[in-house]
């Protein structure tokens, strides 16, 4: 099992969850629409549509492990 360090906010009214990973790097699920979000900085840099698709618990492992690495480099700058 795989266990991460990060902050997570859910936005129930806006239907929305948010891994913060760093203070510059966060994950955000949008539940409304279907999407999910890797932003940097403030900015959007990656925008996946999941709508239709079979998306599990799994893949949102995946893309939590790569956001966890890409942290490391941001430490490091």
């Amino acid at each position: 099992m795989t266990v991460f360090n990060h902050e997570t906010v859910f936005d129930t009214a806006n239907r929305t969850m948010t891994f913060i990973i760093h203070p510059r790097l966060q994950v955000v699920v949008n539940f409304r629409e279907y999407e999910l979000l890797i932003v940097k900085d403030g900015n959007v840099i990656d925008r996946e549509s999941y709508k239709g698709v079979n998306f599990t618990l799994y893949d949102m492992e995946l893309i939590l492990t790569q956001a966890h690495n890409a942290c490391e480099k941001l430490k490091k700058v």
